[in-house]
């Protein structure tokens, strides 16, 4: 069924298929640089839906692309703003960006890795902080700030998936302050010393390799094996030898079936949830057959071979 909407020329809404994530290197803001409109919607029978309104992309030529139905009180807080006022704030001089649009426009994530600063976790391994901004307008996520890692021993640059910090803030009345995001999001760039720490005493928490082959258990089970092969030559008895294994696997192995979410996008979040275990200590210390009892209750003892993604944040302490 089709929803009307009130501008000077009748416009219709269809439902529309999720295109594919589109993905763009470097500082360029022309990709997320369009503009976005709110229009009061009509329902069949044209009288104005209460509390609701339309969110619409204008295209180059004028016309409307719909993305979503919010809450009339949603307030539009454009891509280009948040991520001008973030660079200005920030004065970003060596970082590789990476930036991604899902759902024509609708989310976007960017990610800045910074080139000339990192941590020695220990002796011959170091972490150099990836921040990556996101915003939707869709209302599927507040406007957010997280800092990531990229550790450097993975030659190949791509990202091992260990978000540790995050803020967002949604898009309602006043609240949010361009000025006030950029000055927190510096903030939580200074305390990546701090938070690093967690890491260092990862590399002298024992774990079994029984204890490592039960919580296996909680990923996809076309990752398992993946993870496995990672084991020789960072699984050392320790926590971080094995998470880095896992974020090994999910980084440079593990390649999530296609779809309209991009590989990238698929892997952030299921790396998101690959970071709350390992920072939550029950995983670690409870009985086996207390984990044996969980798996059971969650199915993933009985898993079939998909690709489970998991959509929670996690902030490490």
């Amino acid at each position: 069924m089709s929803v009307n909407l009130t501008t000077e020329n009748s416009v219709k809404m269809k439902r529309r298929n999720k295109p594919n994530d589109m993905i763009f290197e470097g500082y360029d803001l022309q990709p997320i640089s369009f503009n976005v409109v709110e229009r009061p919607l009509l329902d069949p029978d044209g009288f104005e839906i209460p509390d609701k309104k339309g969110i619409f992309k204008v295209g180059g030529s004028g016309d409307y692309s719909y993305l979503s139905t919010v809450s009339s009180n949603y307030s539009i807080i454009k891509h280009s703003d948040i991520i001008t006022k973030l660079e200005d704030g920030m004065n970003f001089k060596n970082a590789s960006v990476k930036t991604i649009l899902s759902n024509n426009g609708s989310i976007m994530q960017r990610m800045y890795t910074i080139n000339d600063y990192s941590v020695q976790v220990k002796p011959g391994d170091e972490i150099s902080p990836v921040i990556r901004v996101v915003n939707s307008y869709d209302g599927s996520n507040a406007i957010g700030f997280y800092v990531d890692a990229l550790r450097l021993i993975c030659t190949n640059g791509m990202m091992a998936i260990k978000q540790f910090m995050s803020m967002s803030y949604r898009h309602f009345g006043n609240r949010f302050e361009l000025n006030l995001f950029a000055a927190n999001a510096s903030k939580l760039l200074e305390g990546f010393d701090v938070y690093a720490k967690n890491w260092m005493k990862w590399t002298s928490a024992p774990v079994t390799e029984e204890r490592a082959n039960l919580v296996s258990n909680y990923m996809p089970v076309r990752l398992r094996p993946m993870i496995e092969s990672r084991m020789n030559g960072n699984f050392d008895g320790t926590k971080w030898g094995l998470y880095n294994a896992y974020t090994e696997a999910l980084t440079h192995d593990f390649n999530p079936n296609a779809g309209a979410t991009s590989a990238d996008t698929k892997k952030i979040r299921l790396g998101t949830e690959v970071t709350k275990i390992f920072a939550n200590d029950w995983y670690w210390t409870a009985d086996t057959k207390d984990i044996m009892n969980d798996l059971r209750k969650k199915r993933k003892l009985v898993e079939a071979e998909d690709e489970e993604i998991f959509d929670t944040e996690v902030i490490v302490h």
